[in-house]
């Protein structure tokens, strides 16, 4: 019989945590559901990492036998990983922040979004909104003591600014997104907002005024 995520198979899950408790509660939380995800302890997940379609972790507090474990898993499967914590996206370490399920989620819940990750459907706009406030406010301490144009910091926030910048030099949101170590997400987030407090609509126009605000080079492009 095919499942409803189109699978004629359950999802095999493993998850990475420290707590023994979090573990044998998470296997309980699921064995209603076996027949869409079953639970696949270590000793199975590490000699058959292929069969994986999700590792869970819980990054907070993690001794150094579970991360190895943890970097075995993700090298050696092709499984989704993600999160799975009892703290808020905001409280984690930015590089391990999504995609995350809350532990705080009803099992109904849990199977749901497990089936959406594993088919790329999961929606994370509520936690990349989340981080976008963390990174903002982490760029902005880093920032303090770096060199930006008075006239652009008037308008704009320290990150807002590097952003707009490399627009200047010709990046596209992706580029941008790898050069800072940004979500496509949070770099979109962070162009919408900057063109609100530009009064710009069009990428052209960010370029003019950046450069009228001291944010860059003219481009060729420009030039004339």
């Amino acid at each position: 019989m095919i499942e409803s995520t189109g699978r004629a198979a359950p999802l095999k899950i493993t998850l990475v945590d420290d707590s023994d408790l979090a573990t044998a509660g998470l296997k309980a939380l699921l064995e209603p559901f076996a027949t869409r995800v079953v639970m696949v302890e270590h000793r199975e997940a590490i000699a058959r990492p292929d069969a994986l379609d999700v590792v869970l972790y819980e990054p907070l507090g993690l001794c150094g036998t579970a991360e190895s474990l943890l970097r075995d898993l993700q090298r050696h499967s092709q499984a989704q990983t993600a999160v799975y914590s009892w703290a808020e996206a905001s409280q984690l370490p930015l590089p391990t922040a999504r995609p995350y399920l809350s532990k705080n989620d009803t099992a109904s819940r849990l199977v749901v979004d497990l089936e959406d990750l594993v088919a790329g459907r999961l929606v994370t706009e509520t936690i990349d909104q989340d981080l976008h406030e963390l990174e903002e406010a982490s760029a902005d301490a880093v920032d303090e003591a770096r060199a930006l144009p008075e006239a652009a910091l008037k308008v704009l926030t320290a990150r807002e600014c590097d952003i707009v910048a490399l627009i200047v030099a010709g990046m596209s949101n992706r580029e941008i997104g790898d050069e800072l170590s940004l979500s496509i997400n949070s770099v979109k987030t962070y162009i919408r907002t900057a063109y609100r407090k530009m009064g710009v609509q069009r990428r052209t126009q960010a370029m003019l005024w950046a450069l009228e605000h001291g944010l860059g080079d003219r481009p060729e492009a420009l030039v004339g």
